[in-house]
C-alpha cells in the first residue's frame, strides 16, 4: 500500500496517471451504457462487461499514452496506429470470425468517445504549450466553463434525440433501449428534428439554471454575503424555480401523453411540485456549485500564476540590465588596453568587441538563444583575452560539439569566465593558468572553470556578477542546474551544469 501511495505521489507517475484518465472515463462511460442496454440485473454480467470492454480498449490506453509522451510526429503515429489500425484490424476479425463478432464489445459508439477523450486531451496539452499563438487563444476561448456546459447540453439533446428517434412511440412503450440507431436518423429526419427541437429547451432550461447558479447565487450572493445568505437563495430559487420550470416543459408536444404514461420531467407526471421535481433542482445545484466553484478558484490561481510570472520577467530585465553596463566596462578597460600598446592589431580588435558589444545590447536581451551563438560569442571573447594576455597566461579551452538545436539564456556562462580572467589573470603579477572546459551530454551542458588565484588576492571573488548569476539560474532553470563554487590548493574552481531545452 506504502509503495502504491510513493509511486502515485511521484510527480512524473501521477502526471502519466492523468493523462489516461479522460480514457478511462470514456471507457467506463461505454461500458455502463452498454450494460444499461442488456437491462439484466446482474452484479457479475456488470463486471464482466466493464472488465472486457477495458480490455479490449488496452490498444487505446497505449496508444494514448504513448502519444502524450512523444513530439508531433511520433504522437500522430502513434496515435493512428491505435485509434484507426486498430479498429480497422477489429473490423477485419468481426467479418472473417462470426464467433469474435458475437464476443467483442467495441463498437462504433466505444470508438468514437475514446478517439474524442484523447484528441481534447492531447489538443489541451498542445495547447499549455503554445499559448502565446492566436490559434491556441482562440481555441481555449471555446473551452470555458459556460460553453463546455452548453455543448453538453446540447449534445445530450442531440444524442436524446436520436435514441427516441430510433423507437416507434418509445414513451408509449417504456422502457426502451439506449439504441441511437443512425439509419433511422436519415430515414426519419422530420422525426428526429420534431424531438430533438423540444430536447434543446430542456438542454437551455438546465444551462441557463446553470448561468443563475453561477453568476447571480454563487457570485452575488455566497461571494458577497456568505454561506447562509448563499443557502436562503438557494432555497427559495428551488421553492420559485421547480414548478414554473416543470410547467414549461409539460407544455410541450412530447409530454402530450395519457395520465399513466411517465412523461420527460423528473416526477414522471403532470404534477408540477412532485418531490422528484424538487430533488432534481437540489442535486443539479449540489453538483454543479462545487464545479463552479472549483473552476473560478483555479481561474484565480492562473491569474496569480501570470501575475507572478510578469514579476519574474520584470526582474530578469533588470538583472540583465546589470549585465549590459558590467560588460560595457569591461569592454572600455580592454579598449584602453589595446590602445596603450599602439598594436597594429587595435582597430581589427577594436571591431571584433564591437561585435561582442553587439550580440551582448541585441541577443543579450533575449529569453533565450542557440546554445551554438552563445559559444561563438565566448569564443570570440576568449580570442580577444588571449591576445591581450598572451606573455602572461596559459589557457586550456575546450568546446562541445553542438549538433542539436538547444537553447540557453544568453550571456550566463560569461559571467563565470569573465570572473576567471578578472581575477585569475588581470590581477596577477606572474604567468596565470585559466582552464574553461565546456562538454555536452544529451542536454545537459556543464561548464568547468578553474584559475589560479594571485597571492595578494585570496578573498572571495563571489562579487555582483556572480550572485547576479545565481539569481537568474534559480529563476530561468529551477532545479535544473547545480552550481559548485570553491577555493582548491590556490585555484579558484567553478562549475556550472544546466538542462537545456530544444526551444
Amino acid at each position: 500500500m506504502l509503495a502504491a501511495i510513493s509511486y502515485l505521489s511521484s510527480p512524473k507517475n501521477t502526471k502519466n496517471m492523468v493523462a489516461l484518465l479522460p480514457l478511462i472515463a470514456a471507457i467506463l462511460l461505454e461500458s455502463h451504457i452498454r450494460y444499461l442496454s442488456l437491462r439484466i440485473d446482474s452484479p457479475s454480467t456488470y463486471l464482466t462487461v466493464n472488465l472486457q470492454l477495458i480490455f479490449e480498449c488496452i490498444p487505446f490506453l497505449i496508444a494514448h499514452w504513448m502519444a502524450s509522451q512523444h513530439s508531433s510526429k511520433q504522437a500522430s503515429k502513434w496515435w493512428l496506429s491505435g485509434f484507426i489500425g486498430y479498429p480497422i484490424l477489429i473490423y477485419l476479425l468481426s467479418n472473417s470470425l462470426p464467433p469474435y463478432d458475437k464476443w467483442h464489445y467495441l463498437q462504433e459508439q466505444c470508438w468514437l468517445l475514446c478517439s474524442l477523450a484523447s484528441l481534447l486531451w492531447l489538443s489541451s496539452q498542445r495547447f499549455k504549450k503554445n499559448q502565446k499563438s492566436k490559434l491556441t487563444s482562440w481555441m481555449s476561448s471555446l473551452f470555458t466553463l459556460n460553453k463546455v456546459v452548453f455543448v453538453i447540453c446540447f449534445g445530450w439533446a442531440f444524442v436524446m434525440a436520436g435514441i427516441l428517434n430510433s423507437h416507434k412511440e418509445p414513451l408509449l412503450n417504456q422502457p426502451f433501449a439506449l439504441i441511437f440507431d443512425t439509419q433511422k436518423l436519415l430515414t426519419n429526419y422530420n422525426q428526429f428534428i420534431w424531438y430533438f427541437s423540444q430536447l434543446l429547451v430542456y438542454a437551455i432550461i438546465v444551462h441557463g439554471t446553470f448561468l443563475f447558479n453561477r453568476y447571480i447565487l454563487i457570485r452575488q450572493f455566497l461571494a458577497k454575503h456568505g454561506v447562509l445568505i448563499f443557502v436562503s437563495a438557494c432555497l427559495i430559487s428551488m421553492v420559485v424555480l421547480t414548478p414554473l420550470l416543470a410547467a414549461i416543459v409539460l407544455t410541450l408536444p412530447v409530454n402530450d401523453l395519457p395520465s399513466n404514461v411517465a412523461n420527460l420531467t423528473p416526477g414522471g407526471n403532470l404534477d408540477i411540485i412532485n418531490k422528484y421535481n424538487y430533488q432534481f433542482m437540489f442535486l443539479f445545484l449540489s453538483i454543479s456549485t462545487p464545479i463552479i466553484l472549483a473552476f473560478e478558484r483555479q481561474q484565480h490561481h492562473h491569474k496569480l500564476e501570470e501575475i507572478a510570472k510578469q514579476q519574474i520577467k520584470t526582474e530578469l530585465k533588470l538583472l540583465q540590465q546589470q549585465i549590459n553596463p558590467h560588460f560595457l566596462f569591461n569592454t572600455l578597460n580592454n579598449l584602453y588596453a589595446l590602445a596603450l600598446t599602439k598594436s597594429e592589431k587595435t582597430p581589427e580588435l577594436v571591431l571584433q568587441l564591437a561585435d561582442l558589444l553587439r550580440y551582448t545590447v541585441y541577443e543579450g536581451q533575449k529569453p533565450f538563444v542557440l546554445l551554438e551563438k552563445e559559444l561563438n560569442y565566448i569564443k570570440n571573447f576568449l580570442e580577444l583575452h588571449k591576445i591581450r594576455h598572451a606573455n602572461n597566461c596559459r589557457f586550456n579551452l575546450a568546446w562541445p560539439e553542438t549538433s542539436h538545436p538547444l537553447c540557453i539564456a544568453p550571456l550566463l556562462l560569461i559571467i563565470l569566465i569573465e570572473n576567471a580572467i578578472k581575477y585569475g589573470v588581470e590581477h596577477a603579477q606572474e604567468n596565470a593558468e585559466v582552464t574553461i572546459k565546456l562538454s555536452l551530454n544529451g542536454n545537459a551542458l556543464t561548464l568547468y572553470c578553474e584559475n589560479s588565484i594571485p597571492r595578494k588576492n585570496n578573498n572571495d571573488n563571489s562579487g555582483m556578477g556572480l550572485n547576479n548569476l545565481r539569481r537568474r539560474l534559480e529563476l530561468l532553470y529551477p532545479e535544473k542546474h547545480t552550481l559548485l563554487v570553491h577555493n582548491h590548493n590556490g585555484l579558484w574552481q567553478t562549475t556550472l551544469s544546466l538542462e537545456l531545452s530544444n526551444d
